[in-house]
């Protein structure tokens, strides 16, 4: 089975490293064919609770989570990459 993949967002964010950040942490998805819910904080604002419990208290944008786990944000999720770990972590065979 799948995990279940979101990528909490803002929308409206007016810092251009939270935008670049969220364009690359998509591209990065989309390009391993994962499937993901993409929750724009900005028209979803019941949803940030949930994304503050599961990241032990981070607010910051964008945030990575798999099956109920934050795996932080771009720069992150870019290190798994670049160690061959967010395969692993998204389940998705060689």
């Amino acid at each position: 089975m799948s995990p279940k993949v979101i990528l909490y967002t803002s929308s409206v964010s007016f810092s251009s490293h939270c935008r670049s950040h969220t364009g690359s942490l998509k591209h990065i998805l989309d390009s391993k064919g994962v499937e993901y819910e993409e929750v724009d904080l900005a028209t979803n604002r019941e949803r940030a609770e949930e994304m503050v419990k599961v990241s032990g208290g981070e607010r910051a944008l964008p945030q990575l989570h798999i099956d109920e786990k934050s795996y932080g944000g771009f720069v992150d999720v870019q290190e798994l990459e670049d160690h061959g770990e967010l395969s692993k972590v998204l389940q998705l065979s060689s």
